[in-house]
């Protein structure tokens, strides 16, 4: 179920909430930013660039890369047997 909340983010403080939300799991959110903000990239976990940059430094041994048609292939083979189909 989609909710709309709003909040401010203070870099200090994280999202500051407009009315009282208590929430008592982890959930997952969207955020939308209503002003224009520059938004720099995090070297953090889960951050998209960190991992590049990682990986520039390391690179997979050959043996676990895979090719574009590979990654393709597993991806349809994922959404194949979350339909039933196989």
């Amino acid at each position: 179920m989609l909710q709309t909340i709003e909040a401010t983010y203070d870099p200090k403080q994280g999202l500051i909430f407009s009315e009282t939300v208590v929430i008592e799991r982890t959930v997952k959110v969207l955020v939308t930013f209503v002003e224009s903000v520059p938004i720099k990239p995090s070297l953090k976990k889960g951050s998209a660039p960190g991992l590049l940059a990682a990986l520039k430094v390391h690179p997979l041994p050959l043996s676990a890369q895979v090719t574009d048609t590979e990654i393709e292939a597993q991806i349809q083979e994922s959404v194949n047997i979350s339909k039933g189909i196989v």
